[in-house]
């Protein structure tokens, strides 16, 4: 039976629709989170964090495409505040400083080389060729023209070119 109170709050999605929703961009939402984090434990944090703001308003997208835009951007900006937040709350004695530096390198492939690029150019790199992305959306979740964002995909792979030239990857 309908609920014709004035004022009640709307019906919030369905928890079939919620795990539709989940299951549908977890890998996208959990890759960008691991690829911006390089941690675990960081990406799992954020991961949480953008479906929880997913879920806790009544959210309508026009299309899925405008949900994984949402998301992308939702995820980008839970991982710039985890840095903020880590950042904050970090602090190193000299000792930890040089135990950092002796770490060992991650293993070597076109995942470790992508990792080793800056986020400005990696994450261009990573929503259109890994996530399929088309170029003007991704300028779009990134807040970019066009043409900056095409810039710094070009930019971006000739980077990893040279960093895989450098590991003896032909490419």
């Amino acid at each position: 039976m309908p609920n014709s109170t004035r004022g009640a709050s709307p019906v919030p999605p369905a928890k079939d629709e919620r795990n539709e929703t989940v299951r549908r961009h977890a890998d996208t939402v959990w890759r960008i989170a691991l690829s911006r984090t390089r941690k675990e434990e960081a990406a799992e944090e954020v991961f949480q964090e953008v479906f929880m703001r997913l879920f806790e308003k009544e959210r309508t997208f026009d299309s899925d495409e405008h949900c994984k835009a949402w998301l992308i951007r939702t995820t980008l900006i839970c991982c710039k505040r985890y840095f903020a937040a880590t950042f904050k709350n970090t602090t190193l004695t000299l000792e930890e400083v040089g135990d950092l530096a002796s770490v060992p390198e991650e293993e070597h492939g076109l995942f470790a080389a992508l990792l080793k690029l800056p986020a400005k150019y990696r994450i261009p790199i990573q929503l259109y060729y890994i996530e399929q992305i088309p170029a003007e959306t991704c300028a779009e979740i990134l807040e970019l023209r066009p043409g900056s964002f095409r810039s710094r995909l070009s930019r971006g792979k000739e980077m990893l070119r040279e960093l895989l030239k450098g590991d003896g990857i032909d490419v």
